[in-house]
């Protein structure tokens, strides 16, 4: 009788999802992979680019000695506080006009300039004997988000500046005509730093009469102390002046995998935390095409794991 062979239980998982992504890589350049694009390419649904993906391993395969590092935006409050600002200016700017939003309206900005440059790689479906095909891969609508400038740059066409978003590095372009603007350098200059030298013991403290009560020592031993006070570590431990990921050598690497001759040759990495989904793979000594394979953890949304920044 049909369907008597069966399992006492219906396949219960919430949401079926391909978690497992591969990518089909050139040898020898930097490129860029954008999680939330290759998973609603191949899920058929709509996932958003301003989430914390998770990674739970990544594999790579190739038949040649080198090794690919894999960078990603630094997990900090500043990345997270830089990209909910370059978002909110967003939908201020969309809010000055009164139509609907597209269906799969987002804000979506690049990893880094040359992520604008090169573009993002869509996911590879494989068959027998290796054979891997893009059919299907390619979503029909993924446009990076861009800025409309009000800022009258007085040039002759008076046409708005529009510029593109990237998260890691310096602005491109110059004031009244930008190409991409850098999320953390923004945030970085509009803010204001933390005072130096706090506090400020005045010159008359070493002097003082009660300060001084107890020295009976011949070395200075209380003006010794009231010195290495004044002077250390008075200022904060950081560069007030710099903000992590405001120059476009500023991602975190998170693994490097390394490859040699061999047959069936694959590098493995332990996972890691993707702010936004974004990740720079970078082959060294790579000339060769190779895969790169990314499991992604599982999770609630539509499927996989994910935070809100």
């Amino acid at each position: 009788m049909a369907g008597a062979n069966l399992p006492a239980k219906k396949y219960k998982k919430t949401s079926p999802t391909q978690t497992r992504i591969s990518f089909e890589l050139d040898g020898g350049s930097t490129q860029f992979i954008d999680i939330a694009m290759a998973l609603s390419t191949l899920n058929r649904k709509f996932y958003r680019q301003g989430v914390y993906y998770y990674v739970n391993s990544v594999e790579i395969y190739n038949n040649e000695t080198g090794v690919v590092d894999l960078h990603v935006a630094p997990d900090t409050w500043v990345t997270k506080n830089a990209w909910n600002r370059g978002f909110n200016t967003f939908q201020k700017m969309n809010s000055l006009v009164d139509v609907p939003r597209p269906k799969y309206h987002d804000f979506k900005i690049y990893l880094s300039d040359l992520h604008r440059q090169t573009g993002s790689l869509a996911p590879k479906l494989h068959g027998i004997n290796g054979i891997y095909t893009a059919q299907n891969c390619n979503p029909d609508d993924w446009d990076y988000s861009k800025l409309v400038s009000a800022d009258d740059d007085g040039d002759e066409e008076q046409e708005a500046d529009d510029m593109f978003v990237h998260l890691i590095g310096q602005h491109v372009g110059a004031t009244g005509d930008w190409t991409s603007v850098g999320l953390i350098k923004s945030y970085g200059d509009t803010r204001g730093q933390p005072n130096a030298e706090e506090p400020v013991l005045p010159t008359e403290a070493r002097t003082d009469p009660l300060i001084n009560l107890f020295d009976f020592s011949s070395e200075e031993q209380l003006n010794d102390i009231i010195k290495n006070l004044d002077l250390d570590n008075e200022s904060p431990p950081y560069d007030r002046n710099g903000y992590i990921g405001s120059d476009q050598n500023n991602m975190q690497h998170v693994a490097r995998i390394g490859t040699e001759i061999g047959v069936g040759r694959v590098g493995r990495a332990s996972g890691f935390c993707a702010p936004f989904g974004l990740i720079c793979v970078d082959p060294h000594g790579v000339n060769t095409a190779f895969r790169v394979v990314l499991n992604l953890s599982q999770g609630t949304y539509h499927g996989v794991y994910a935070e809100r920044a």
